[in-house]
């Protein structure tokens, strides 16, 4: 049949048929397709996590932060290779409040794939002691997100 439509020759039900089937075959892959797709719905739960998470750090919320990580979470940043367990995931957020009491993060960039959230913010404030010296300074952090909670923060 392929021969045929490319020589030229293919009747005009031979184009029909393959019409067809190449229709029956994209409908087929679509659907194969979806059924690997994260449901949009988790990507909104996702982003919800993450914004609630910027909003207590801007209060300087620490239980709030420390609610919002799940109790097993992984934190990978500059300053901890690896730090387990909200607890002390929201003791190192308390000491950067005492560090720079003003501190607030901008964000700049937001994205969501799945469970990942995809974040690009500046991190403002001033450090106690040194009111006039504004520091702002680029974070990257990459969020996993289950059940709600943060379960691994990548921050760079």
């Amino acid at each position: 049949m392929w021969h045929r439509l490319i020589s030229g020759r293919a009747t005009p039900l031979g184009v029909k048929s393959m019409m067809r089937f190449v229709l029956f075959r994209m409908v087929c892959l679509l659907a194969s397709l979806s059924a690997f797709a994260v449901p949009h719905h988790v990507g909104n739960r996702s982003l919800d996590t993450v914004r609630l998470k910027f909003a207590a750090f801007d209060r300087h919320d620490v239980a709030t932060i420390r609610s919002l990580y799940a109790h097993d979470a992984v934190l990978h940043s500059p300053d901890h290779s690896r730090l387990t367990g909200n607890g002390p995931i929201a003791e190192t957020y308390r000491g950067l409040f005492v560090m720079i009491p003003d501190a607030k993060d901008v964000i700049t960039s937001l994205d969501v794939s799945g469970n990942k959230v995809f974040s690009q913010y500046i991190l403002t404030g001033h450090f106690q002691g040194a009111a006039g010296k504004p520091i702002k300074v680029s974070i990257m952090s990459v969020y996993t997100i289950r059940n709600n909670h943060i379960v691994l923060d990548d921050t760079y």
